[in-house]
């Protein structure tokens, strides 16, 4: 077979296959009944309990209130002449109390001792006290493994001198890049 008659059948056989998934796919999503197992019973030879349930409509009765009345957001709401207003003017709450200041003159005395922290704060010696900060070695210094000190990096390894490529023939994508010369 050529390679052509090849791809055919592929593509032919690819398309078979992708309409017998769709069949079988929409055969899932088709109206299936669930099986009862009351109805499933009723044909075995044990009977059915038959069940009445009554049911009884309750009554609700709303008691009316006067606070409808005073929550009606359409109330001073005008209607009449070429100004309409939807609602009424609003009205501003009172301010709450402003809150009360503690005494000032307030002591450790007034706090009863059951209340009082009861730990003793610690102690430390004159060599617990004194900070000493980690020395920083100079930049551009080396240690005894030939690695050099750059702040911020630490010691890293020496790479040696600084090496010039000197190429006229920088192409990227068949262009030449910038202009060395």
């Amino acid at each position: 077979m050529k390679d052509k008659t090849k791809r055919t059948w592929l593509i032919v056989l690819g398309s078979l296959a992708c309409v017998a998934l769709v069949i079988v796919i929409a055969g899932q999503f088709g109206s299936k009944r669930a099986a009862d197992p009351v109805q499933e019973k009723a044909g075995s030879s044990e009977s059915t309990p038959q069940v009445s349930i009554e049911t009884t409509t309750p009554s609700v009765q709303i008691a009316e209130s006067s606070a409808s009345e005073t929550s009606d957001p359409g109330a001073g709401a005008d209607s009449d002449g070429t100004e309409q207003t939807i609602q009424a003017d609003p009205v501003k709450p009172e301010a709450p109390e402003k809150p009360t200041t503690g005494a000032d003159d307030h002591t450790g005395e007034d706090v009863p001792q059951e209340e009082r922290n009861a730990e003793t704060p610690p102690t430390y010696t004159k060599e617990q006290t004194t900070v000493t900060e980690p020395s920083e070695p100079e930049a551009g210094s080396t240690n005894s493994g030939g690695q050099v000190y750059v702040p911020g990096f630490g010691y890293v390894d020496n790479g040696g001198g600084n090496q010039v490529v000197e190429d006229n023939s920088i192409y990227e994508n068949g262009n030449k890049i910038g202009s060395m010369g």
